[in-house]
């Protein structure tokens, strides 16, 4: 009986994850459709690989609200040069988030994404850098100064922090 039960349970997962699994494919779909509306932003996403699922979270969410994000695995191609890609990517985007976990403070890429984009903010005066906190870690020592959108508890209210400061 024993046996009996744990099928049962495998099924009714099985079909709770094929569920959830067309929920996500239809708002990767809408977000694809949806982003690059007018007045949307163009948003450098820079983050470690293992942070990848709240990129691509927030690259999906992003694009459902019109704006155009730059996430390496959707702009990157098979024989591209990935340090011209991501530097066309930087000097395109008006925003760069930099998701700040302990992985990411130690990538050496992440910190040269970021510095980019943070000194060409220093110069033009305008924010480009928005530091989002995925997990409890060391925030470099220039982006301790900037107001950090936090998703480590509400992702939420953390997404909504970032949309409004596309619009100031």
């Amino acid at each position: 009986m024993k046996n009996a039960y744990s099928y049962k349970r495998l099924y009714e997962f099985s079909i709770e994850l094929s569920f959830v699994n067309s929920l996500l494919a239809d708002r990767m779909v809408s977000a694809r459709m949806n982003e690059g509306q007018i007045g949307g932003r163009r948003v450098f996403i820079s983050y470690s690989s293992s942070d990848r699922q709240v990129a691509t979270w927030l690259s999906v969410d992003l694009a459902n609200e019109g704006h155009v994000p730059w996430l390496d695995e959707w702009e990157i191609k098979a024989g591209e040069s990935i340090p011209n890609k991501i530097a066309r990517g930087i000097d395109e985007c008006d925003y760069l988030l930099v998701l700040l976990s302990p992985k990411s403070v130690g990538s050496g890429w992440v910190e040269r994404e970021w510095s980019a984009k943070y000194w060409a903010e220093a110069v033009g005066g305008s924010v480009g850098v928005i530091p989002v906190l995925l997990e409890d870690c060391e925030i470099p020592t220039l982006l301790r100064v900037k107001k950090y959108v936090d998703l480590r508890h509400d992702y939420s209210a953390g997404l909504e922090q970032i949309l409004d400061a596309f619009v100031s």
